[in-house]
């Protein structure tokens, strides 16, 4: 009897648990580059969070099922939640990427595009520094 009543308490105790496991999805975020390979220095912020989410360094990934706003709440991935991300990465042009949440396989693959940071020193003018004076004298 007394056995009974442990086990079914236990598993009172196991079961909502469980429930709440069940509730949340995990969400993968895979950021790579234009050729396919994972950008191991990408994040992953939500536009409410203070916080980012650095990627895995080896496959470039990042998942979490909730997320943890600065005011408290939490925000548990559920099928039908629209979720809006920043990802973005040193030297790559910062992306926003909205996913619907759905029952399973929930992954997300994201192409970053490098920043186009060339320079051409021939066009760049020379810069007048004024050395103690705000206009020069004539």
């Amino acid at each position: 009897m007394r056995l009974a009543r442990r086990l079914s308490l236990l598993l009172g105790l196991l079961l909502p648990a469980q429930e709440a496991l069940a509730n949340d999805l995990p969400l993968t975020v895979a950021v790579v580059d234009a050729e396919g390979a994972p950008i191991p220095t990408a994040a992953v912020r939500h536009p409410d969070e203070r916080d980012r989410h650095h990627v895995n360094a080896r496959n470039g990934a990042w998942t979490a099922s909730v997320l943890y706003l600065p005011d408290g709440t939490e925000i548990a991935f559920a099928p039908g939640l629209v979720l809006t991300l920043d990802v973005s990465a040193p030297g790559y042009q910062t992306q926003k990427v909205t996913y619907a949440m759905r029952k399973r396989r929930n992954r997300v693959t994201v192409t970053l595009a490098p920043i186009d940071a060339k320079l051409d020193l021939d066009e760049m003018e020379e810069p007048v520094i004024h050395m103690g004076r705000d206009v020069p004298l004539e």
